[in-house]
């Protein structure tokens, strides 16, 4: 029993250890097979990612079936050089090729046609592909390398790559599998023959043979080593080559041998006979334009988009924006122009149609011979298309460079709309007189300046001195802000501030010709958008198309964009497009007249050395510039420039029908006093029309001109003593104190400021009035004290009469029989009266002798009138450090003081114009008013105007 109890025990042991291992080994199988699983897993997962990855690069590469129609011997683009075309697209306007060499087709095997020199097809595998003919066409241990490093790598970059992929891994793999592609489908001797055709030798040369007949003058399938290797040296550095620069070329040369001795490509005798041959090297042949400057511009545009090497390569076929008939009558009018500037002057020719519209020269216009420069600008404001594109042209012809010059008065526009936004009108009253301090003479003489003026009329004849109290009233970041608002991004203020609307820092034409298009198009600029500003800039292409005509995709779209009101820029125009108002300074006839409705500004600048017309129609803007460099050279003035813009704008609307601008609703005529620009009193001598916004119209009454009752022998104010034979009325212009310096110089008439001597005889001490004081102004209830008593006194009355010398007499003191010692004799009353009063004072005697003792006033109870334009309520600032607040005050006698309260607090105080503060900004909610008071003491507070700062 025991020892089956021994057998048992021995066997379940067994059973439990065979147990254990049966577990241990299916535990073991289930991981095997896990692991496995997993592993086949992992494999497959990598598998479908590397597919995946695979097809992600694929999935949008380019087709390398491509290359056949791309270098096809008779119709590719490879034979096909870029060519540039005006708006038609029938008018060549620049090939991009060297001229007189033929882009040719050369072969490898000499059966299929002629064939490249066998030493210069050696010697490109040699040195550019050592391992071309031993692999495929990627290299797989250069995956990390983002250049090309195969020949077929090479051909997919240069003609298969888009331009606009951005660097990075993922282009170096895709380039690497076109590479791949390449050779699979069309094996190494096509990939080297295409290669040699297309290949990259500088100065335009694409392709062996064309560089072997631009450097040397002979194809590439008859070179010896020494000029196989001068092209292999401009192969491996383009911009080295023998036209651009000839002496490295040659450096690079001899490198080349060296090497190719090395690679066993010559033998030694071979080697020194090449190291020491003489090349005859061909010189560069300029590349000729019809419109150099502009066609450079437009090179320069489609390079950064397509990059210099595709557009160079050829296939493309570029329509620009350019007339052409236009551009080549801008040219042969400058040129005309500037003949006639000649001394003596030239024959002008008889073939350009605009040159016959230029008006007659001055006839002291000066003449020197090959000192002078003209360009010009042409644009559509409609859509921002450049029509004509002049470089710096002379009598010799046209630049390829458009110099920037100061815009002078050009700048004008700029400052009328900054202006116009911050509440000034075209009616605003300017003051050009001269600008000294106390104590200061002016260095011009008075007639130089033209007293009180509209902003209208300063703006157009440029009365600097005027123009700079405005721009002093808007500020500097205003004016900049405005022009860059325009689309002018280089606009700056010059280092010596002073100078900036005389002179300016220097500006490109195209720029302000597309500022000014803002206003011919009722405020809105038009182009294209450009990613810098996001500003609308000029077009200068339509389309571009491949060698089969395909148009391409262009990043850059047609754009409008508001960037002033119609109303401001309506105003901008109105003031710019008044002829009359040129012929102060201009004269009738003048340049700027086409015969149908134009805004245009003329002027100078640098000394006079560049003068400026610049204009538009609803159909055009045109820039001219025409001036001189030369320190010492003649000022040509503004008729020259202008009559260019003359001609021009004559010529390209010759068979378009006349078009103007209607007025936009919130614009307003009124009719204003000249020059104050407020409502005609009735001394007003001159009334005109003007133009307002509908929320900016004048409402105060013409105070400038004013009527004075004048002793016409003695000259001075008449008093209630001038005998009434003496009086007579006269109206005089009222200047402010800053101009009566510059008035008394000028001799212009000045309202006496002393009254007539004529007086009473010797007062009565007992009859006499001590206020108010003679001459003074009164208003509301005047208190009237003096003394009216004496020896035998029985009564006095108090009566006032209307003018010097009144005609009927109203009691406002009853006779009464209690004397008055210096104390009050009675209250006046003048709350419903104005104008011109005499006080009467009546003593009478027991024995009735009357006696008299009369006082001069002037009743004012019309309170000022006050109104704050600028700025506007609810208006937000942002990033502005300082605000001009602009106020329109008037009153019909004269003002005592103006005072800005802000936010409660009186910030400034003003007693003359222009009424104009200028704040350092603050940010957060404001309210402004602005309190006038004047000298009868009536008192007026304007309506407040919230605002915003942030």
């Amino acid at each position: 029993m025991r020892r089956l109890e021994t057998i048992l025990l021995v066997k379940n042991r067994q059973l439990r250890r065979t147990a254990r291992r049966t577990r241990l080994l299916n535990g073991a199988r289930r991981s095997l097979w896990g692991l496995l699983a997993a592993g086949l897993s992992l494999l497959g997962m990598a598998v479908l990612g590397l597919s995946f990855f695979y097809a992600q690069l694929s999935a949008s590469l380019p087709s390398v079936y491509a290359l056949e129609s791309l270098l096809d011997p008779n119709d590719g683009a490879l034979t096909r050089p870029t060519r540039l075309y005006d708006r038609t697209g029938q008018v060549v306007l620049l090939t991009l090729e060297n001229p007189g060499i033929t882009r040719r087709y050369l072969y490898l095997n000499p059966a299929h046609g002629e064939a490249f020199s066998p030493l210069l097809v050696e010697g490109v595998v040699a040195l550019f592909d050592p391992l071309f003919w031993q692999r495929s066409g990627v290299r797989w241990d250069h995956l990390d390398d983002p250049r090309p490093v195969t020949l077929a790598e090479r051909l997919a970059e240069d003609w298969l790559m888009p331009p606009d992929e951005p660097p990075g891994w993922q282009r170096t793999l895709r380039l690497r599998l076109l590479g791949d592609q390449i050779v699979n489908a069309y094996g190494k001797e096509q990939v080297l023959e295409w290669y040699l055709n297309s290949a990259p030798f500088g100065h335009l040369t694409y392709g062996a043979d064309s560089a072997a007949q631009a450097f040397l003058g002979k194809p590439a399938s008859a070179l010896n080593p020494a000029e196989v290797a001068l092209l292999l040296a401009a192969l491996e550095s383009p911009a080295l080559n023998p036209l651009d620069a000839p002496a490295a070329a040659l450096e690079n040369q001899q490198t080349i041998l060296l090497r190719m001795l090395g690679l066993g490509l010559l033998d030694q005798p071979t080697y020194q006979q090449a190291r020491q041959a003489w090349l005859e090297l061909r010189a560069p042949l300029p590349v000729e334009s019809r419109a150099p400057a502009f066609t450079a511009q437009v090179i320069n545009r489609i390079a950064e988009w397509l990059g210099r090497s595709r557009l160079e390569r050829g296939g493309l076929r570029i329509i620009t924006s350019l007339d052409a008939d236009l551009q080549s009558q801008v040219v042969c009018t400058m040129q005309s122009q500037l003949a006639r500037l000649s001394d003596p002057p030239a024959a002008l020719s008889g073939e350009c149609e605009a040159a016959r519209l230029l008006p007659a020269l001055p006839l002291r216009t000066p003449r020197s011979a090959g000192v002078w420069q003209a360009s010009a600008v042409i644009l559509d404001p409609l859509n921002g298309e450049v029509l004509a594109f002049s470089g710096d042209t002379s009598p010799a012809g046209e630049s390829s460079q458009q110099s920037p010059h100061p815009p002078g008065s050009l700048q004008n526009p700029f400052l009328a709309l900054a202006g116009f936004a911050r509440g000034l009108s075209p009616a605003t009253l300017v003051w050009d007189i001269p600008l000294t301090g106390e104590g200061e003479t002016a260095d011009e003489p008075p007639e130089e300046y033209d007293g009180p003026l509209r902003l209208r009329s300063a703006l157009v004849n440029d009365d600097w001195a005027a123009l700079r109290t405005v721009y002093a009233q808007i500020g500097a970041a205003a004016l900049t802000a405005t022009a860059h608002n325009l689309g002018i991004e280089q606009y700056r203020l010059p280092v010596e501030e002073d100078t900036l609307l005389s002179e300016g820092e220097p500006l490109p034409l195209l720029e302000l010709a597309h500022a000014y298009s803002v206003f011919a198009a009722s405020g809105t600029l038009n182009g294209v958008v450009s990613d810098e500003t996001g500003l609308p800039q000029p077009r200068w292409v339509l389309r571009v198309e491949d060698y089969s005509g395909n148009p391409l995709s262009m990043p850059e779209q047609t754009a409008s964009r508001t960037v002033v009101s119609a109303q401001l820029a309506y105003l901008v125009h109105h003031v710019f497009s008044d002829e009359a108002a040129r012929w102060r300074t201009l004269g009738y006839p003048n340049p700027l007249e086409i015969g149908r409705p134009a805004a245009a500004k003329s002027g100078q600048a640098a000394g006079g050395r560049s003068s400026w017309a610049a204009g538009y129609t609803p159909q055009a803007v045109a820039v001219v510039w025409l001036g001189s460099e030369v320190a010492d050279a003649p000022t040509p003035g503004a008729f020259p420039a202008a009559g260019i813009w003359h001609a021009l704008m004559q010529y390209l609307h010759r068979n378009q029908p006349v078009q103007s601008w209607p007025m936009p609703p919130g614009v307003v005529r009124v009719e204003v006093c000249d020059p104050s620009g407020l409502l005609p009193g009735d001394a007003c001598p001159s009334r005109v029309n003007e133009v307002f916004l509908e929320s900016n119209q004048p409402g105060g009454i013409d105070s400038l001109y004013r009527r004075f009752q004048i002793n016409r022998e003695t000259g001075r104010l008449a008093t209630v003593f001038t005998p009434p034979e003496l009086v007579e009325e006269r109206v005089f212009l009222v200047v402010p104190p800053q101009a009566q310096a510059w008035a008394r110089t000028a001799g212009l008439p000045l309202p006496p400021s002393e009254y007539d001597l004529v007086q009473q005889p010797s007062p009565n001490p007992n009859a006499q009035i001590s206020q108010p004081r003679p001459f003074s102004v009164v208003g509301g209830q005047v208190e009237i004290t003096g003394r009216a008593a004496g020896e035998a006194f029985a009564s006095y009355s108090l009566q006032v009469g209307q003018g010097i010398n009144p005609t009927a007499w109203i009691s406002i003191q009853e006779s009464t029989t209690q004397p008055v010692e210096n104390g009050r004799l009675a209250v006046w009353d003048t709350r419903n009266l104005e104008g011109l009063y005499v006080i009467r004072l009546l003593v009478v005697r027991r024995d009735q002798r009357v006696e008299t003792s009369l006082l001069q006033v002037t009743v004012d109870n019309t309170p000022p009138q006050v109104r704050i334009p600028y700025p506007v309520e609810g208006q937000v600032f942002t990033g502005q450090s300082t605000i001009t607040l602009q106020a329109e005050v008037s009153d019909t006698v004269g003002l005592a003081r103006v005072e800005w309260r802000l936010d409660g607090r009186i910030i400034g105080e003003t007693s003359q114009p222009p009424f104009a503060l200028v704040w350092d900004a603050r940010r957060g909610e404001h309210r402004l008013e602005v309190i006038a008071v004047d000298l009868a003491g009536n008192q007026t507070v304007s309506e407040p105007v919230q605002f915003r700062v942030r």
